[in-house]
């Protein structure tokens, strides 16, 4: 930890990703608030948290962007002006309540999110080159703690901003100048971040596969198509655990220990601090468990709450699974990242990490919406026992053999 607080690269980006992510989550739910205000709440609701989770599709293509720019801390300085930029021409268009400037707001918010993908895809080569090798899980298991920490207190600055004001276009200069403050720290800690990467020739699509499969192969010790299977299949039933979690607490009413908003709260309060808690802690035997094995715990954590739910139905049996489910997947991207900076070629830093992105977002509406419509259409507890042999399947990924 004293190497990393010493380190002017990791605390300048650690800094930055601090004020963008506040105002990324900030904007994001006062977005989707004021597309609620309109007469047609639903369309637009969908249209907007589509577009909330449609930039993380572009990862591949944003990291292969990143991995172009020779002068990644010029490029990452310029993102962070032009979305503070964005903003403030945002909080103009957002006084006219018309559905077509709805629309134009909404693409600025998707152009600002797509480059706020790209930057944490020009990040990593800087943490790659910057940080030393064996505090490079630390790295990023802190950056990534605090973007889940900062995600929730810029909902809640959010909510409240709008409870207490009312007024949409201040959010969008709040927005504004925490990009404004990100850009200021990226000036100060400007000269740190330089990096010398020499001219490389052009790669075919087949030579980037390749050198992708190659360091994924490596860095997580598994075959590269059971690897990425079993990341899918993991975040597909990990991104239906809230909708059936809130289902299930729905269904039991007046049996819960304690009142219903209370149990959502403590609930994901519980997952947050697990998260939190994961990313932050990759020092000592943290450090030596391997991805793998966080994965497979993470699955047999998730199997032991669907068991509990098809069973015994202990309330706070699935609050204790939340925490250390949360712990175990606040501890799986930042191993899998760091084992990945070790052995890839500086030419596919940033694609790798936009493969990963890409991966995530993808699995969103396999879980979001397959396993919770099974949950609706057909029954709870078939959700369930889907989830379960989905989270069987990606066990099995994890023991198929690589060359």
């Amino acid at each position: 930890m004293k190497s990393l607080l010493g380190n002017k690269v990791f605390l300048t980006l650690t800094t930055v990703d601090f004020f963008e992510t506040l105002g990324t989550s900030l904007f994001n739910i006062i977005l989707l608030t004021y597309a609620r205000s309109f007469t047609q709440a639903s369309l637009l609701v969908s249209i907007v948290s589509v577009a909330t989770v449609l930039p993380g599709v572009f990862g591949f293509l944003t990291g292969r962007l990143a991995d172009r720019q020779r002068n990644k801390r010029l490029w990452l300085l310029n993102l962070k002006f032009i979305q503070a930029g964005l903003y403030l021409l945002l909080a103009q268009l957002i006084t006219v309540k018309q559905v077509s400037f709805l629309l134009v707001i909404i693409g600025i918010n998707l152009g600002s999110d797509i480059m706020g993908i790209l930057s944490s895809s020009l990040r990593m080569p800087l943490i790659q080159a910057k940080v030393a090798t064996t505090v490079q899980e630390q790295a990023v298991g802190i950056n990534q703690g605090v973007s889940v920490l900062m995600q929730m207190v810029g909902q809640t600055v959010g909510v409240s901003l709008l409870a207490l004001t009312g007024n949409y276009q201040l959010a969008g200069y709040v927005n504004a100048i925490t990009f404004l403050i990100a850009g200021v720290v990226l000036l100060v800690g400007y000269p740190s971040l330089k990096l010398t990467i020499g001219r490389q020739p052009a790669m075919t699509t087949r030579q980037l596969w390749r050198k992708l499969k190659l360091a994924l192969e490596q860095g997580a010790q598994m075959n590269v198509l059971a690897l990425l299977t079993s990341i899918l299949l993991l975040n597909a039933v990990g991104a239906s655990v809230d909708a059936i979690l809130n289902l299930y607490l729905i269904d039991r009413g007046s049996t819960l220990p304690i009142p219903f908003s209370v149990a959502v709260l403590v609930m994901n309060t519980m997952f947050v601090i697990g998260s939190v808690a994961g990313n932050l802690l990759h020092t000592g035997w943290f450090q030596k468990w391997s991805f793998r094995a966080v994965i497979l715990v993470t699955v047999l954590v998730y199997e032991l709450m669907y068991i509990n739910l098809l069973s015994w139905q202990n309330y706070w049996l699935v609050v204790l699974i939340m925490l250390i489910g949360g712990f175990c997947m606040g501890q799986a991207n930042p191993k899998l990242m760091a084992s990945l900076l070790k052995v890839a070629d500086e030419q596919i830093v940033g694609s790798l990490s936009g493969v990963l992105n890409t991966l995530a977002t993808l699995s969103i509406p396999i879980g979001s919406i397959g396993l919770v419509l099974i949950d609706n259409v057909v029954s709870a507890q078939a959700a369930y026992v889907v989830s379960m042999m989905i989270l069987a399947a990606c066990a099995g990924c994890l023991w198929i053999k690589h060359k």
